[in-house]
């Protein structure tokens, strides 16, 4: 933090500092909602208190509280993102807390900024902090954008119209100047906001909550190749208007220019995301350029660089197939296990109708040859994430395909619109052994391992199968074999194609197959 010229203040202006500190001291350490809660309501009562506290004690009240609830947002964002299922009201609780946080923590060093600018002879010993705490601002409210996107939720305008107006209080010679934003975190106004516009770009709707906190990182770590001009310039792909703030929109040829408004893009960041998937293609590792200290599996890391890859060089991929409207009722078993369960009770039993009490009943809005899309009630789709996979009750008796949750988006008025992907039509339930007789010995024993679902159709007659797995760390050394029916088929691991919500897609070659 930069040093202050300003005098010491008195004691009684130390008065609300040493509330602060003893609201942090009284933090518990065991439950980060509450903890997140009452750093809110502090927060809060600093911006209510703004007329009788001056403004750089106010600014360390802020600090204080900004650096409490780091441990509580982290611990609330680990949560979030590792459980496959969470209670709803755990889930409202966690989210809750984490949004609330950040939205007062911008909130109150927006003020600062706010009343530093609107009376700069006044408090004249804040001018160092500025823009530091216009910096703070900027990124709390990219935390705030980070968790919406968590949940598949629109940004409010009001979130653009805060992060425009912060930027723009700032003199312009000061947004590219070096600060001190935290600690060992050295950044730029232009450069924060970039951070903001370039995360705000990357589809949402497709990634589980462990891959958007990945996609906050690589944002993060590429920032610095970032471009951005008051003109469309070279590597520029959309553009903020700083007057009129809505999210971002890309540059079109014969746009009318924006009088205030700043166009950015990626940079040089797309030639350095296609190295790094390059890297990931050809040696199955993560590529020690993006800076990871803990370990992350390429099949979690693949598909969020491509994701923010296409989006960024302008590539996104459209649809395979139209969809067209459509108002048909489907019956959906929601998870991996559940669905297991209907495909062994359809192969037992093709005329037995029931489908199980945790099957749900959808109405899908659109439909097409490889999905569907639904609109229900959020409070009817609680299970509800990207990544979850359902099974999907054919038309004909015992048929049923399995598809996966591919895209969410929450609406303004709490409705959800799901996007499933099939992956298989008529798909079958089957069991994996391993092979644990000897070498020397003519017995075969088989130790079952693991339940699967077999997504290739004509499985015995192709060289490579897709299967769904309960874990892929089960196929990773050896051998195993696949029972279909009356046949044996033993295949090896050959690529992990996605990691689902509670379950992985496999494809594996054949190596044999045997009555």
């Amino acid at each position: 933090m930069q040093e202050r010229t300003s005098t010491p203040p008195s004691a009684d202006a130390l008065m609300p500092l040493q509330q602060t500190r003893g609201i942090v001291a009284a933090l518990p350490a065991d439950d980060a909602v509450a903890a997140a809660r009452q750093i809110a309501a502090a927060l809060r009562a600093l911006k209510n208190d703004a007329k009788t506290v001056a403004l750089e004690e106010r600014y360390d009240d802020i600090c204080l509280l900004d650096g409490a609830m780091m441990e509580p947002t982290r611990a609330l964002l680990r949560e979030y993102v590792s459980a496959t299922r969470h209670m709803k009201q755990r889930e409202a609780d966690v989210w809750n807390s984490a949004y609330r946080c950040w939205c007062e923590l911008a909130d109150a060093y927006n003020m600062c900024v706010t009343q530093y600018t609107g009376n700069a002879s006044a408090a004249a010993g804040f001018r160092k902090l500025a823009g530091v705490a216009a910096g703070r601002a900027l990124r709390a409210m990219r935390r705030q954008l980070q968790w919406l996107r968590i949940r598949h939720a629109m940004p409010p305008p009001a979130l653009w119209t805060a992060l425009a107006g912060v930027y723009i209080q700032v003199d312009v010679a000061q947004r590219d100047e070096p600060m001190l934003v935290y600690p060992g975190d050295t950044s730029t106004l232009r450069r924060e906001l970039l951070k903001t516009l370039a995360l705000s770009v990357v589809s949402d709707d497709n990634l589980m909550p462990a891959e958007h906190d990945l996609a906050t990182y690589i944002v993060n770590r590429f920032s610095g190749h970032f471009v951005a001009s008051a003109a469309p310039g070279a590597g520029c792909s959309h553009s903020f208007d700083l007057r009129q703030p809505q999210a971002p929109v890309p540059i079109s040829a014969g746009a009318a220019p924006l009088p205030q408004g700043i166009y950015f893009g990626a940079g040089t960041a797309v030639a350095a995301l296609e190295d790094a998937l390059r890297t990931l293609e050809q040696v199955q590792q993560v590529p020690p350029q993006l800076g990871f200290t803990r370990p992350i599996e390429p099949a979690h890391l693949t598909p969020v660089l491509k994701q923010i890859y296409q989006d960024w060089a302008g590539q996104t991929t459209e649809r395979r197939y139209p969809r067209e409207n459509a108002n048909a009722r489907v019956s959906v078993v929601p998870g991996f296990r559940e669905t297991i369960e209907v495909l062994d009770q359809a192969a037992a039993d093709p005329l037995d109708f029931t489908v199980g009490t945790s099957a749900e009943s959808w109405i899908a809005s659109d439909i097409s040859a490889d999905g569907f899309g639904v609109v229900m009630p959020a409070v009817s789709g609680d299970w509800v994430s990207v990544g979850s996979v359902v099974g999907i009750e054919g038309s004909a008796a015992g048929e049923w395909s399995v598809g996966v949750v591919r895209r969410i988006r929450r609406l303004d008025d709490g409705q959800q619109h799901i996007g499933v992907k099939l992956l298989c039509r008529n798909a079958q339930a089957v069991r994996v052994m391993r092979d644990t007789s000897g070498k020397n010995t003519r017995i075969t024993q088989r130790m079952p391992i693991d339940r699967g679902v077999l997504l290739t159709a004509h499985a015995l007659r192709q060289k490579d199968i897709d299967l769904l797995v309960s874990d892929a760390a089960l196929y990773s050394v050896g051998n195993v074999q696949v029972l279909i029916g009356d046949s044996v088929l033993t295949v090896k691991l050959r690529e992990v194609l996605e990691v689902a919500v509670d379950c992985t897609r496999i494809n594996f070659t054949v190596l044999g197959v045997e009555a």
